[in-house]
């Protein structure tokens, strides 16, 4: 079911929002909420967005982390007001499919596939998780590892 792949992805656009906070006792709860208030404000992104993709950049220091919730974006981009617009360089990343009720399974599996395969997560590298959002009680989540 947890099947990973290497893949290399090229330069991506965001927009949204983030949050920083002690990690891990802020998580998951504050990265829902993140969420929460990117997908309130999902009508002030012009039509051309895909806004049933919720990409989630993030990255971890010691005991704090950064987590991100936005859409992808043309470069370039008017965003709307109060959001930050950034762009993540293009790595080789270890992919693996899970559902929102399975992400804690999917990345189990993919630190073990990385450790197997004789991988090193990228140190300085956002990972990424890419939410396809549905009206359904579970959802398609794909996680990204940044390796070397």
């Amino acid at each position: 079911m947890f099947e990973c792949e290497l893949i290399i992805r090229d330069v991506r656009h965001f927009a949204g929002f983030s949050f920083s906070g002690p990690f891990p006792h802020s998580f998951p709860a504050e990265a829902v909420k993140v969420q929460q208030k990117l997908g309130s404000r999902k009508s002030e992104f012009s039509s051309d967005i895909n806004t049933n993709v919720v990409f989630s950049p993030y990255y971890v220091c010691d005991n704090l982390a950064t987590y991100f919730a936005c859409y992808e974006v043309p470069e370039g981009s008017v965003i709307p007001e109060g959001m930050v617009s950034f762009k993540l360089p293009g790595h080789t990343y270890v992919k693996v499919t899970c559902t929102n009720k399975t992400i804690h399974d999917g990345y189990g599996h993919v630190f073990d596939w990385i450790q197997k395969n004789g991988h090193k997560q990228l140190n300085g590298a956002c990972s990424i998780e890419t939410f396809y959002i549905e009206e359904a009680d579970e959802e398609k989540v794909e996680l990204f590892i940044p390796v070397e």
